[in-house]
Order: C-alpha cells, then sequence, then structure tokens
C-alpha cells in the first residue's frame, strides 16, 4: 500500500509542477517567429549534403524571429535539406525570447540544448534554468512545446534530480 501511495504522490507531483510551470513560463514566443527563416552565424561551419549534417563551431548565433540562442558549437539535422533538428551546446547555451509584444523577455541557460523547428519543440538538459522576469524553473531537463504551451520539467521516477520553481506573487500593478 505504502509504494501505490508514493506512486500516486509522484504522478500528482508531477501533474502540480506542470501546472505551475505553464503558468510560470506562459507563452514563450511571438506567434510570427516560426514562419520566419533560421539564421546562424559562426567562426567556422561544415556542412555535408549527402549526410543531411551541418556543424557550426566557435560563438554560435541562431536567429529565429525573437528567438536567439547562443552556444560555442551546433549540430544541424537536416531532412530532405530541411531542417529536423538542431544539437547546441556550450558552457551555457543560452536562449531567449520575446513571449508578445510588450510581455518580458524568457531567458534560459543549460549545458545542452535541442531545438526541433517543426514541433516548435526546445530540449534544454543538464543545469537548464528558465526565467521571466521573478519567475524561475531549474532542473536537469526542461522541455518547452510552443505548440500547446506546455512546459516539462524533471524526469518521471528521478528523485534524485529535483526540479526547483520560483513563483513571484502578484504586484499590485499586474492585478
Amino acid at each position: 500500500m505504502l509504494k501505490a501511495d508514493m506512486h500516486m504522490n509522484k504522478w500528482l507531483l508531477n501533474i502540480f509542477f506542470t501546472l505551475i510551470l505553464s503558468y510560470c513560463v506562459h507563452g514563450y514566443a511571438l506567434e510570427s517567429d516560426n514562419k520566419q527563416p533560421i539564421t546562424i552565424e559562426s567562426d567556422s561551419g561544415f556542412y555535408d549534403d549527402k549526410k543531411g549534417l551541418s556543424t557550426y563551431t566557435g560563438k554560435v548565433v541562431i536567429i529565429q524571429g525573437s528567438m536567439r540562442l547562443d552556444a560555442d558549437k551546433v549540430v544541424v539535422y537536416l531532412e530532405n535539406r530541411e531542417i529536423n533538428k538542431m544539437i547546441a551546446t556550450g558552457a551555457p547555451v543560452k536562449f531567449q525570447q520575446t513571449p508578445e509584444a510588450g510581455k518580458e523577455e524568457v531567458h534560459g541557460n543549460s549545458l545542452i540544448a535541442e531545438y526541433y523547428p517543426k514541433n516548435e519543440l526546445l530540449v534544454m538538459m543538464q543545469k537548464a534554468v528558465v526565467w521571466q522576469g521573478g519567475n524561475s524553473t531549474a532542473s536537469e531537463r526542461i522541455e518547452y512545446d510552443r505548440v500547446s504551451e506546455v512546459v516539462k520539467a524533471g524526469q518521471v521516477g528521478s528523485s534524485s534530480k529535483r526540479v526547483h520553481v520560483i513563483l513571484q506573487p502578484k504586484s499590485e500593478s499586474n492585478k
């Protein structure tokens, strides 16, 4: 009975954190961002058309609309000459994006970030932190699905890698 209660508590805790995180980082991107081209700048780049792979190193900057990603290295995986995913590494990889005109920017840091443009999914791993204003979320893994506006943090069944959330109270001017 105790084991079933612990499993149910972990399940409820995961649901609770998903709801809190959705409130904390609601709306990451301007609606038009996904319609913008992706630009990449770096110190060096390599492209292999046959393998559908390109690698960029040295102060890599990726921009798509209001989204900006800074990394030491980015590997881009292409399928039919279209970006399937990008894996960025750095110390740290930095992310920022304007959620809506007039709202505070969303920022994030991690050691590894995977971006899936088709699905509009950003996965930040290893020492991941995402913040907007005074609200923040920290975990070893944070996923943000822009289409459904869902944030997931942590890993199910891993009590040693905790999720840390800070939610600021609403100020009188925001009520």
